[in-house]
């Protein structure tokens, strides 16, 4: 598992969540025209000959940035839930990256919110937990069917609190 170097010991992973398939329709479009046209454009450019050809390639490994950068930042922004802890990790672009982590027993609230006609159709929001002795909570936004990953959460801390009880 990629995201196994966040487990600590006798850390297991419960659930891994990414963000919704849609979110990323709009970039994924745009880096998927961007890769492909220059072959569109191919014989034009080619036809100015060295000017042509030195704008295909720039037009090519823009197309491949763009779509490099989508996988990075699809499969980096991650939300993990292990046995003691839920781990957070943002991608922001090719180098920008913020980790931020909580254990359950500092989990006070958590809720969810499903905003909107399209969220609401296609299944997918946001889940709100706030976090003891901090004003600023931990959003995980455009998660599919983000009522479930609440209910999870709120099954590990209720199963938490009882075995700390007995």
């Amino acid at each position: 598992m990629k995201y196994s170097k966040y487990l600590k010991n006798n850390e297991e992973p419960i659930r891994l969540i990414r963000q919704h398939p849609l979110v990323f329709l709009k970039s994924g479009l745009v880096s998927i025209i961007l890769l492909l046209l220059p072959f569109f454009l191919m014989f034009l450019l080619f036809k100015w000959e060295v000017i042509g050809l030195v704008l295909f390639f720039i037009l090519l490994v823009v197309g491949i940035i763009a779509v490099v950068r989508l996988i990075v930042m699809w499969s980096n922004n991650v939300f993990l839930i292990t046995s003691h802890r839920v781990i957070l990790s943002r991608q922001f672009g090719l180098f920008n990256k913020r980790v931020s982590e909580a254990e359950h027993g500092t989990i006070q609230d958590i809720s969810y919110r499903i905003k909107g006609a399209g969220q609401t159709v296609f299944r997918y929001g946001s889940v709100r937990l706030q976090i003891a002795e901090t004003k600023t909570p931990i959003i995980v936004s455009k998660i599919p069917k983000p009522r479930n990953i609440q209910q999870l959460l709120l099954r590990i801390k209720k199963n938490e609190s009882a075995s700390e009880n007995d």
